[in-house]
């Protein structure tokens, strides 16, 4: 038969080298118990059913060692008592997981959690971790803070390492805040820097939040961020062109937020990032917001910090009420705002411009620019954006320049939002619109690696034949007398890449302009 053991403990206990195995005692310490499990494998295992239960408030578990929960339960079956974390690189783990009180990690090295854990009490519920000086590392483990209060973890020089690379970070903190308000520090860090998490939490209702964090291996910001609560990311567009289906190179800090709620609530928030994570190519010490992924596209940017590329940046939002994945992302070039393209040609002797975006986010107007050197540009006219600054549906605009154009004129698209922010978009080149008269001018690429040119003249006549990128920068030039009747001209672009180019052919009476796409 089964024997059931009580142990009270009313004074103090030193258990050595061997450490305790709790074969299913029931262990009782007072507000005087000290039990300090001691030595190189002073460890605390608890199996068959083996409890801690405090007899009153108080009383301190010192261990050495490991902790193991083998038990049917949570180590505990109430609260009161203190556990002090005293060796080095100790683990805390066992087939099931433990719910403590006060917790202290003192020592050295890095305390590791092999299973899920609690801190914060069973019903009490206001018990406190202390990180102090020390790491702790999640490792793909849940940590639940039951105390509601922002005192629920404290910290000194240490942090907890929340860094799981993966598309959806399984190393979170679950604070269950219930109906209170106020700051509550995540205190997260990596490899000897502090980067804090603050919410908060500015209404009453009762919620649960759950925060992970990790930086990117690359500066391309991958694994994008799966699916936690909402769809997985499907793009990080910015404005273009080009349009990369990876944009945060240029805008996004090096870093991912997962925040889950489990009851709706508003908060005020700070991120925090090493400057070594500010990768971007786009105003890098220049004013970032954080976005959020509700699943289908990217919220309009929000809150403000400049960013730095050394130490700790840190990005402050007000009033926040949607979570999931947040990236913190330059506000000169912010996620999602895309354009399609931007074009010009000619149509009834005057210059057409075009211009397509997918997405706005804050979008003000544009405004076009023209140069005719490509170098002097000046302003010619002004198209307001999408009413209220966002969409996330195609629109289409055009502007027609009809003043009087001779040669190559260049144009730039330029953005401005709200905030005054502006984004100044690539240059495109046009070749003005001329009259081509009685002579036939056409202009194809085929698919070995020619532009073929036909002219049909009815008279002989030297043409100029000039080739440009999309850009306006001169890339081939060809003279070339046509011949009356049908002339046929090869142009070798073998060594061009796949793409868009311009090609005008003229001579003093006639003009031809094309666009052509180069396989």
């Amino acid at each position: 038969m089964k024997k059931l053991f009580f142990l009270i403990v009313t004074f103090p206990l030193v258990a050595f080298s061997q450490g305790i195995i709790n074969n299913g005692a029931y262990i009782v310490i007072t507000n005087t118990s000290n039990i300090y499990i001691n030595g190189a494998t002073g460890n605390y295992t608890s199996q068959s059913g083996g409890l801690i239960s405090n007899a009153s408030a108080g009383g301190t578990i010192t261990l050495i060692g490991n902790w193991t929960n083998n038990a049917a339960n949570v180590a505990f079956n109430n609260d009161g008592s203190t556990v002090n974390f005293s060796g080095a690189n100790q683990t805390i783990g066992g087939s099931n997981s433990s719910t403590f009180f006060n917790v202290n990690l003192l020592g050295s090295g890095t305390k590791t959690l092999n299973i899920n854990t609690t801190v914060g009490g069973i019903s009490t519920l206001t018990g406190v971790l202390s990180v102090g000086a020390r790491i702790l590392d999640l490792n793909s483990r849940i940590l639940t803070i039951t105390n509601p209060a922002g005192g629920g973890i404290t910290y000194g020089a240490g942090y907890i390492l929340s860094e799981t690379n993966v598309a959806v970070n399984p190393s979170i903190i679950q604070w269950n805040m219930s109906t209170n308000t106020g700051a509550h520090i995540y205190p997260f860090g990596v490899a000897g820097t502090q980067v804090p998490f603050t919410f908060n939490k500015t209404t009453a209702g009762a919620s649960n939040i759950s925060v992970s964090t990790r930086a990117t291996a690359t500066n391309t910001n991958t694994p994008w961020a799966g699916a936690s609560n909402v769809a997985a990311v499907a793009g990080m567009m910015a404005m273009g062109p080009p349009v990369d289906p990876d944009a945060s190179p240029e805008s996004v800090i090096d870093r991912w937020w997962d925040i889950t709620a489990s009851a709706a609530v508003t908060a005020n928030l700070i991120f925090s990032y090493r400057g070594s994570e500010n990768t971007t190519t786009i105003a890098p010490t220049g004013l970032f917001g954080a976005q959020h992924w509700d699943g289908t596209t990217w919220e309009p940017p929000v809150g403000s910090g400049t960013g730095v590329t050394a130490g700790v940046g840190t990005v402050s939002v007000t009033g926040a009420s949607t979570f999931s994945p947040w990236v913190l992302s330059s506000l000169s070039l912010p996620l999602p705002i895309e354009l399609i393209e931007f074009t010009g040609k000619c149509e009834n002797k005057n210059i057409v411009l075009k211009w397509s975006t997918a997405t706005e986010t804050n979008n003000n107007y544009f405004t076009i620019e023209k140069s005719v050197d490509g170098a002097t540009f000046y302003e010619i006219a002004t198209i307001n954006g999408a009413a209220g600054g966002n969409s996330t549906q195609v629109i289409n605009y055009s502007y027609t320049d009809n003043s009087q154009n001779t040669g190559i004129v260049y144009y730039r698209l330029k953005q401005t939002d709200y905030d005054g922010q502006s984004k100044t978009f690539k240059t495109i080149s046009v070749s003005s619109c001329g009259n081509t008269g009685d002579v036939t001018i056409n202009a194809y690429s085929n698919n070995n690696g020619g532009v073929v040119v036909l002219i049909d003249e009815k008279n002989i006549n030297p043409y100029s034949i000039k080739l440009f990128d999309a850009v306006g920068k001169l890339l081939k030039s060809e003279s070339i007398y046509a011949q009356k009747g049908m002339n046929n001209y090869l142009i070798d672009v073998t060594n061009l890449s796949v793409g868009i180019y311009f090609i005008s052919i003229e001579n003093i009476d006639n003009r031809y302009n094309q666009k052509l796409y180069i396989r």
